[in-house]
């Protein structure tokens, strides 16, 4: 799948900082605030290196931020495996690195504390839930977020903005006055299909998603002063 350009319509946050505040942010995980989705794509490299094969560039870009399903078909088709092999084999060797440290990407921690501070927080992630809660535990994400949501919680995932509309119910808010965070093309999509404002903070390489506010790193100067001039609304 493909991601052609996306015309944005006027945000709040085409200004910077917004004058703006949400009521409700939902975050994305992995490639976010965990440094887990390069972890992910190296070992799906390494599993295509050892069969001989390779993804074109066209091909990673489309499939990052997907969930573990649709990276693993794709996988198997090109190496023509058994999916429920590669999947077996793949998600095993995951699986094996998640709980031992997770390491957050810079200014993650603290953004989510200062926001779990003022406002109520969701976390929004195409993983499963065993690995999800596991990835959230580790870090030390679960003690600070109200809810989360996995792929088992929704009918569709990212792309699909069913994970956005769902954070974005359990918190309390219209979509239209939450905050997404998100990493990846896909990610983003589904955020801005459900309708939330949108920040990106790309993390893999190749990854242009579209938003109305895109900054280099969570470890943001204005963000955190943004942040810091919320209205305490818990």
């Amino acid at each position: 799948m493909s991601f052609p350009p996306v015309p944005l319509p006027p945000s709040p946050l085409d200004d910077w900082p917004p004058a703006w505040e949400p009521v409700a942010v939902v975050f994305d995980c992995d490639g976010l605030l965990l440094d887990t989705e390069s972890r992910w794509v190296e070992m799906q490299q390494q599993y295509l290196a050892a069969h001989g094969a390779s993804f074109d560039p066209a091909t990673r870009r489309s499939i990052t931020g997907r969930p573990a399903t649709v990276v693993v078909a794709a996988i198997a088709e090109l190496i023509d495996k058994d999916p429920l092999v590669v999947g077996e084999e793949l998600l095993e060797r995951y699986r094996a690195t998640l709980g031992t440290g997770e390491q957050p990407l810079p200014g993650a921690m603290e953004t989510v504390r200062a926001v779990a501070a003022r406002k109520p927080v969701a976390i929004a992630s195409n993983s499963p839930r065993e690995m999800l809660d596991r990835k959230l535990a580790s870090a030390g994400l679960d003690d600070l977020v109200d809810a989360s949501i996995a792929v088992e919680d929704v009918t569709a995932p990212k792309p699909a903005p069913d994970m956005y509309l769902e954070g974005a119910r359990r918190l309390g808010g219209d979509p239209a006055d939450c905050l997404a965070f998100e990493d990846s093309e896909t990610g983003a999509q589904a955020a801005r299909d459900a309708g939330l404002q949108l920040i990106v903070v790309p993390s893999v390489p190749g990854q242009e998603p579209p938003a109305p506010r895109a900054i280099a790193s969570l470890d943001d100067p204005v963000l955190a002063a943004w942040i810091a001039s919320w209205e305490h609304t818990r």
